[in-house]
């Protein structure tokens, strides 16, 4: 998949980064990071590579053309870290009832 200079400049936004910041993450040098971001290097693939990953690890998803949704165009989102989830299952109950398979092996659902 081939991220835009645009996601990654969204990227970017929604973490609060620097190019400055990406560019220490992604060991870029911050200027190749703004011709890149700019659209002026061309598709330089181990940069984007480079990019990528460092965005990556810092919990931006990156969404190809079309994957969600055939109205949809390429994109991001910001994934939750572990501890953003509710894991409090003090609340939860449990009905025996729906417990017990009511179908047989394979039905799906």
């Amino acid at each position: 998949m081939s991220i835009t200079a645009s996601q990654f400049r969204a990227a970017r936004a929604m973490l609060d980064w620097s190019p400055e910041k990406l560019g220490e993450a992604a060991g870029v040098d911050p200027a190749d990071l703004a011709s890149f971001e700019s659209g002026q290097s061309g598709s330089d693939h181990q940069l984007n590579d480079k990019l990528r990953t460092a965005l990556e690890k810092a919990g931006i998803s990156f969404i190809d053309n079309n994957q969600t949704s055939a109205a949809g165009g390429p994109g991001l989102r910001l994934l939750k870290s572990p501890g953003e989830f509710d894991t409090d299952q003090s609340e939860t109950v449990q009905y025996k009832e729906h417990l017990a398979p009511d179908a047989p092996t394979g039905a799906g659902g």
